[in-house]
């Protein structure tokens, strides 16, 4: 009996997800293209700023040199 209500959350949230997908074209328009770019791009650098900020907690250098071979 759990799996029936967990393929009827399932199903409700993905028309959930869907209804907020149309929404956001819908009223964006031809600017949801930009929009998505930018918080990804945001998010990319938020992303790097944390792992870099990780690795000199733990005393590793963030940025690697050329080493000679």
């Amino acid at each position: 009996m759990n799996w029936i209500l967990d393929r009827i959350a399932l199903v409700l949230t993905a028309i959930a997800c869907a209804l907020g997908a149309w929404a956001f074209y819908r009223y964006t328009g031809r600017w949801s293209g930009p929009i998505i770019m930018t918080i990804v791009i945001v998010g990319l650098f938020a992303e790097n700023h944390r792992l870099r900020k990780l690795l000199a907690a733990n005393g590793i250098e963030s940025r690697s040199r050329r080493r000679n071979t």
